[in-house]
Order: C-alpha cells, then structure tokens, then sequence
C-alpha cells in the first residue's frame, strides 16, 4: 500500500514537472520558442544546402557574440577535438524522427571518418519543439559531462520507444537514471528554471540569427545544412575545408 502510494507520488510529480515546462514552453512568444510544427514535422527532413542568413563566423571563435561563436552556457556537448579544423553545430530535437536517423545513421560513419581523425568536432545544440523535447534536453546538460553524448545516443537510439510509450515521463526518467541522475536529481533538474532559461536562450539566438525552423539543421564552419542529409552531402562540404594534412581523411 505504501509502496504503491509512492509510485503514484512519482508518477504524479514527474507529470507535474513536464505540464510546468509545457506551459513554459506554451507562453513564450512565438518567436522566442521557435516553434514551427510544420518544418518541424516535414516529411522528407531533407532541404538543399544553402549560405547563412548572416556572415560565417570563423571556426571555434567562442564568446564573439554570436549563436554559433557563443558556448552552450550550460556546458557544451560535443565530439572531437577543440583544435579540429572543422565544426559541425546540429539543432535538433529528442523528438524529431529525423535527427533520430541522422544519430543513427550518418553521425557514426562521420564519426569513424572525420571525427575520430581530429579533422571535425560536432557540437550538439538543443532546438525542442515539445515539451518531451524540452525536458530531454534538460536532462542532457545534468547527468554527468563525460555522459552527455552517450546520453543523447540513447535517447535518439530509443526515441521511438519512450515517446510513444503509455508514460513517457517514466521512461525518460528510467533512461536518466541508467546515466547517472537519481530519482531526487531528476526532479530537481526539471524544476530549474536557470536550465530551461539557458535551452531557451540558444534556441532563440538560433532561430533569430541563424534562421533556423526545422530539425536538425547544421552549421558546417558557418554553412548551413538542413534535414536529415545523408553522409555524402556532409563530405562534399567538409572535404574543401580541410588543411593539407588532413586531405587524405575520407578517401
């Protein structure tokens, strides 16, 4: 009996916490929250590959002032070396099917290929679009820092899992706790409001300065990407950006 009180409570506390964060990201300006269910949503996940809106910042300038210079002042999720001369910045959403199959599918083999090699790093930047989305994202930046890519792998690797499940909530905090958060840090770290404000802060630098509107969209040292584009699209942008020594990476 008391063992099925508490579960309720649980139950009742996680759901409480993700209604908060729905509201949060309910009332904010439509601008602010970046929300476009229709990009977000569109079928293909694949655009062409275009200029961004504002001029390219150099490679792995931090805190100049801009969306894609500033760090993630949460912490910065990333993977390869700072020094590496090309960065890959991603948007995504934990939701979003199509940045699922891009961490399914071509973040590996640019992994093997050029991340591995010391030529890219990849940053992961949080652009959610629910509040599942949101919450996810949150818990990123709160498990431990050498667990934050692996924690992003599992939830797009089991995105179809805990988003359609009958409670996500508890498989999200499920999956929270095999990266380290306890029951105590999980709750705590979806009432921060401190969390939420920095996720919506470069959400709203992006989508203002970068133009972004749809998931995942990339920045590759400063030129954009959108959708799911397979690993060849990556690599015809990549490969130009190389310095001599790094030219043979790939082939």
């Amino acid at each position: 009996m008391d063992r099925l009180a508490s579960g309720q409570w649980r139950y009742i506390a996680g759901f409480l916490v993700v209604v908060l964060i729905a509201l949060a990201v309910v009332f904010l300006p439509r601008e602010e929250a970046g929300d476009n269910p229709e990009s977000a949503g569109a079928d293909s996940g694949v655009a062409v590959a275009q200029s961004a809106a504002a001029e390219a910042s150099p490679n792995n300038v931090e805190g100049d002032g801009t969306a894609l210079g500033n760090p993630n002042p949460l912490g910065e999720i990333a993977l390869g070396r700072d020094d590496a001369p090309v960065t890959i910045v991603e948007y995504s959403s934990l939701t979003c099917p199509h940045c699922a199959a891009f961490h399914i599918e071509t973040l590996p083999k640019l992994k093997k290929t050029y991340i591995e090699t010391g030529a890219v790093q990849i940053k992961f930047r949080p652009f959610p679009f629910d509040p599942f989305a949101t919450a996810g994202a949150m818990l990123a930046q709160c498990v431990a820092p050498k667990q934050r890519v692996t924690f992003l792998d599992i939830l797009f690797t089991r995105q179809a899992q805990w988003i359609n499940s009958q409670n996500p909530t508890q498989d999200l905090q499920a999956l929270a706790l095999q990266a380290g958060l306890s029951e105590g840090d999980y709750v705590v770290c979806l009432k921060d409001e401190n969390m939420l404000k920095g996720i919506r802060a470069m959400q709203k630098a992006a989508a203002e300065e970068l133009g972004v509107r749809s998931t995942p969209t990339f920045f590759i040292n400063g030129e954009k990407l959108e959708g799911n584009q397979p690993f060849e699209s990556f690599e015809k942008i990549i490969k130009p950006l190389l310095p001599a020594q790094f030219q043979g990476t790939g082939e």
